[in-house]
């Protein structure tokens, strides 16, 4: 059996269509190996709770209006 490094010298040397076909085939087969094995083996990931922007801004500024700061550069820069 070939190494990796053989594997991807032997495909450099082939034809551009013919990687392209080789590419193809394997993300298309990597796709049906990893939609069969992935409900059955891998436990669901709980994803973190994300910071709350929105309370921060306003324990510091109150109810202030802040301006859209990249708004307000885009409008003073000449185009």
């Amino acid at each position: 059996m070939k190494g990796v490094v053989e594997i991807e010298t032997d495909l450099r040397q082939l034809p551009r269509q013919e990687q392209w076909e080789v590419a193809r085939w394997l993300l298309e087969n990597l796709e049906e190996t990893a939609g069969a094995d992935s409900p059955a083996e891998s436990p669901p990931v709980a994803t973190p709770a994300l910071p709350d922007y929105a309370g921060r801004r306003r324990r510091i500024f109150g109810h202030k209006v802040l301006p859209n700061l990249v708004l307000a550069t885009r409008a003073e820069e000449r185009w």
